[in-house]
């Protein structure tokens, strides 16, 4: 019971720290909405620089655009909660609390993405009230079927589709941006302080770049011949193939997460108490 108290105290705690980033962001969001939608009704010109809109009208604008935008903030708080992920795993003094760094870690990584998912929400009310004068009461099925993520989502002809994938395919695509990010600052960090070199910054930046290139490359060999036995294999071809995404990353997240838990129980944990 103490440790179930404990992990809901630390996950309370973060919790705090980063829903300040998901009103600041929200905030942006909203003042973009603003004045991109003021600057192309005063203009006239609704096609900005990575927006199309084929109608020129507010209405269009929003139904055509607004997904893009989403999608950018979206990835620019990916990268806001990233960074607090690592300064917390990095912290003396989330590590000196009487916890198991293993709940610790788990809780920083969990915490980020519940924030995710509600900055996300947030954002898709903005975009379901701005689809309103175009799609009336199918609004909130267009929002998120822009994005696959709605039951209503037209299916395509001779493939099930099931859009529970989909959801389940963003979740894990997060955790596996937290878990690598999290493993390639672990492993830069574990190699740099072996290195008998006072600078190490260079060094790190480095070893993140290479790992980050190889993964990039052992996942593009992994999806062609994921593409290639989908492509062979008739039975397949009648199911939407983001189920077989979903299975490879939550195998992936699972070696990632497990390899991070390690690093941070048998080296940072050490390192950082030993300070």
């Amino acid at each position: 019971m103490n440790e179930l108290t404990s992990f809901g105290n630390l996950f309370k705690q973060m919790w705090v720290q980063k829903s300040k980033y998901i009103y600041l962001l929200f905030v942006i969001n909203l003042f973009t909405i603003a004045f991109l939608s003021i600057f192309a009704w005063g203009t006239g010109n609704y096609d900005l620089t990575f927006f199309y809109t084929p109608t020129h009208n507010l209405g269009s604008f929003w139904r055509y655009n607004m997904a893009t935008l989403t999608i950018y903030f979206d990835i620019a708080f990916c990268a806001v909660t990233c960074w607090q992920n690592e300064k917390i795993n990095m912290s003396q003094t989330w590590h000196l609390a009487a916890v198991d760094e293993r709940k610790t870690y788990l809780a920083n990584v969990f915490s980020s993405l519940i924030a995710c998912g509600v900055f996300f929400l947030l954002q898709q009310v903005i975009n379901i009230l701005l689809l309103i004068p175009t799609m009336g009461p199918n609004c909130v099925a267009e929002a998120f079927s822009q994005f696959g993520l709605s039951p209503l989502t037209p299916n395509v002809p001779g493939i099930n589709v099931s859009f529970e994938f989909y959801w389940l395919f963003v979740v894990l695509v997060i955790l596996f941006i937290y878990f690598f990010v999290s493993f390639a600052n672990f492993v830069s960090r574990i190699v740099s302080n072996e290195l008998p070199v006072k600078s190490t910054l260079w060094i790190r930046l480095l070893i993140m770049a290479i790992l980050v290139i190889i993964a990039v490359y052992v996942w593009l060999i992994v999806l062609s011949h994921l593409q290639n036995l989908v492509d062979t294999n008739k039975v397949l071809q009648s199911y939407d193939p983001i189920w077989l995404d979903d299975l490879l990353l939550l195998i992936v997240d699972l070696v990632f997460g497990l390899c991070d838990i390690l690093f941070v129980r048998k080296w940072i944990e050490l390192k950082i108490v030993n300070r």
